[in-house]
């Protein structure tokens, strides 16, 4: 049996151990309680890490993000105040990113420096610790069985050894030869006092078993974090789903309307025709459907007999507006100002500041077509002389015309960053309204059916029902508040009872008395009687309360509740919904083996339990050495740990030791034997060679 080595601490000066570990000079036990109070304050860390990297820090990019974007999309027509709420969160969500990333940046120093003390703290226990054993635990693995794996100081080794392996190749590998490294740990220590298994033989078998459950782990990990992707993409079909519906049947509602309203202002029959037009437009410009409508609602009082020419003025307002970076609200103002012109008949300075404002010189191309200066049209304005029909045709010309500054600037803007963004948003409008009105076409009729049940006899049975829980409610409410106001009554005021038996009132007249004493007290100058009585008066609240919920009353509520759930359970039983239910998730809880077929996993890498053991035992032997022999290197640079006592063969070394072994071998045959037939010789033989190697594999050479 080994003999277990005195895993005791003394420091000395040449350790150079951080302020915080020096502190444990004194005693193994403080020493003990110190190492452990570092590991725990290295995990609390490395964990708040993640979670500030993982979780806090992804989540506000995303919210950084999101705020981002809002600010970039507001679109020309966004007021001012709009801009400012979208200006605040993008400068919330910049603070926000910035303070975790410093508050991220200050835990990885604090964790590195802590990991930084506990590493000095372990150093100092494997020094002392080989020098006990006189260089006989010159490993890792060595100095934990010594110290024992239950022991402080092993532990941390271990964690110390996961640590580093999993900050050098990802967690999932530090986590597996952790496991291994634990495992052969605690092999080697039961092996050392099994006779006949030995130190090396035992951390061999308990390294396979820690790494075959260190495999279980990570791949409990991978088969997780597959669930959670599929689960992920499933849930966002299914919001994705959600969404397109409910948006896209509020604007196939809305379009509804439009129909009607444009069928009112064009005339019957022609506001689908021009809708569709103006939805046209919207896919192929910077402007959207809804701000093409409310200046078609602008153009329409004027205008509303030639939808053809609304078209035309939607398109020169727009590239007008576009070529001098307007507003959607700002065109809506001058398509109004046009129609007033064109159903007033009048050209007024009011109507052409609306333009003159906005940067669009009207009064310039009235000049230039009528062949006068500004100064002229102004005083023709003043004087009433130039008709609103005239007017607006020329400024509708000027806007159209094909060498003007104004012709194809919505094309222009189109191509941009902005443009294209809207452009993409009419596209998926349109998609999201075409989901929409499949669903309130096949939905009206299902409308139709509940108001007609709702609004007659059906909805009248419900009103009466209606009415009957609604009083049921309020005698309960006023039975519990009745409760509540005698025992406060009887309490305070000393009053009778008429809810509260014999016992009870006893009980309150007790309380009543008490309360009289200390308000007694109170009065004569005792604070503390001030809290006895405020004391009382919650102890009747809560007598109260359990009195009501203990009456008849309250009683039979609970027993319908009772035999509701019992109903519905038997109910759920006779019927197969719940199995739809449960069916979905558990689909969502299968995992890896089940996209496999238990055999495969994605990717075309070794699946299965099979694979999963087969690999573990793989690193086992990378990693631990072959204490149990190796029959063969399989490959170049093969790597493996080598223990004391084994020895290694070069390959020339090996094939005349396995000539060696397939040496002659002398067989003395005694007894009798009896051959009845040829093949009596070759059963003789078979059988021979047989127990040759046998005894070959036991050891035997001669």
């Amino acid at each position: 049996m080994m003999p277990r080595v005195d895993a005791s601490i003394a420091f000395s000066a040449q350790d150079n151990l951080s302020k915080s570990v020096t502190t444990m000079k004194n005693s193994l036990d403080g020493l003990r309680d110190d190492v452990d109070g570092l590991q725990q304050r290295m995990t609390a860390l490395d964990n708040t890490r993640l979670r500030l990297k993982n979780v806090d820090l992804k989540q506000a990019k995303k919210e950084l993000d999101e705020a981002s974007r809002a600010l970039r999309e507001l679109g020309k027509d966004a007021t001012e105040t709009d801009r400012q709420l979208a200006k605040a969160n993008f400068d919330r969500a910049t603070q926000n990113y910035s303070n975790l990333n410093d508050q991220l940046a200050l835990v990885s120093r604090n964790a590195k420096q802590a990991r930084s003390d506990l590493l000095d703290a372990t150093a100092a226990v494997s020094s002392v610790e080989n020098r006990a054993a006189r260089g006989s635990m010159g490993s890792v693995l060595t100095a934990i069985v010594a110290a024992g794996v239950g022991d402080m100081a092993g532990d941390a080794a271990l964690q110390i050894a996961g640590t580093t392996i999993g900050s050098a190749y990802g967690q999932d590998l530090g986590s597996l030869l952790s496991s291994g490294l634990s495992g052969a740990a605690s092999g080697a220590a039961i092996g050392s006092v099994i006779p006949g298994v030995g130190t090396a033989v035992g951390a061999a078998i308990g390294g396979a078993v820690g790494l075959a459950t260190g495999a279980a782990q990570v791949y409990e990990s991978e088969d997780e974090a597959f669930r959670s992707y599929y689960s992920g993409l499933y849930s966002d079909a299914q919001t994705r789903r959600q969404e397109q519906l409910t948006s896209g049947s509020s604007v196939a509602a809305q379009r509804e309307l439009d129909a009607i309203a444009f069928d009112q202002l064009l005339g019957q029959g022609t506001g689908g025709a021009y809708l569709s037009s103006v939805r046209a437009l919207a896919a192929n410009t910077p402007l959207e459907y809804d701000q093409l409508t409310a200046m078609s609602r602008a153009l329409a009082t004027g205008f509303g007999d030639t939808p053809e020419r609304m078209l035309e003025l939607l398109t020169a307002i727009g590239d007008a507006g576009s070529a001098v970076g307007l507003t959607a609200q700002d065109m809506e103002e001058m398509a109004r100002a046009m129609s007033r012109m064109q159903s007033s008949g009048k050209t007024t300075l009011e109507y052409l500041n609306i333009f003159q404002d906005r940067g669009v010189d009207v009064v310039g191309m009235l000049a230039e077509a009528m062949g006068t200066t500004q100064a002229t049209i102004y005083d023709r304005i003043s004087r009433g002389e130039i008709d609103g029909r005239d007017a607006v045709s020329i400024i509708q010309a000027a806007l159209q015309d094909p060498s003007g500054p104004y012709a194809g600037a919505m094309d222009l803007m189109a191509q941009t960053y902005n443009g294209l963004t809207s452009t993409l948003q009419d596209a998926m409008t349109e998609i999201g309204s075409a989901t929409g009105t499949g669903y309130n076409e096949a939905r009206i009729s299902g409308l139709q059916a509940e108001i007609d049940a709702y609004g007659g006899a059906l909805g009248t049975a419900l009103q009466e029902l209606g009415s009957v829980q609604g009083a049921n409610q309020a005698y309960l409410d006023n039975l519990r508040e009745q409760y509540t106001r005698e025992a406060l009554s009887a309490v305070l005021l000393g009053q009778g009872t008429t809810l509260y038996d014999t016992e009870d009132q006893d009980r309150l007249r007790a309380w009543r008395q008490e309360y009289l004493d200390a308000q007694e007290r109170y009065a004569a100058g005792d604070r503390d009687a001030g809290l006895d009585m405020e004391a009382l008066a919650e102890e009747a609240r809560a007598m109260a309360t359990a009195a009501y919920e203990s009456s008849e009353q309250y009683q039979a509520v609970a027993d319908q509740q009772e035999d509701l759930i019992s109903s519905m359970r038997d109910l759920t039983d006779s019927f197969d919904a719940w199995t739809a239910a449960y069916g979905i998730q558990q689909e969502q809880t299968r995992g890896r083996m089940a996209a496999s077929g238990g055999t495969t996993a994605a990717g075309g890498s070794a699946g299965g339990w099979d694979a999963l053991v087969s690999n573990a035992l793989d690193t086992h032997n990378e990693f631990f050495g072959h204490a149990s022999g190796l029959r063969r290197v399989p490959y170049d640079n093969y790597a493996a740990l080598l223990h004391e006592g084994e020895r290694v063969l070069t390959a020339r070394e090996a094939r005349e030791l396995d000539r060696q072994s397939a040496a002659p071998v002398t067989v003395n045959i005694g007894g009798s034997w009896s051959v009845r037939s040829e093949e009596d010789i070759d059963a003789i033989a078979e059988a021979i060679a047989r127990r040759v190697r046998l005894a070959q594999a036991a050891g035997v050479r001669a």
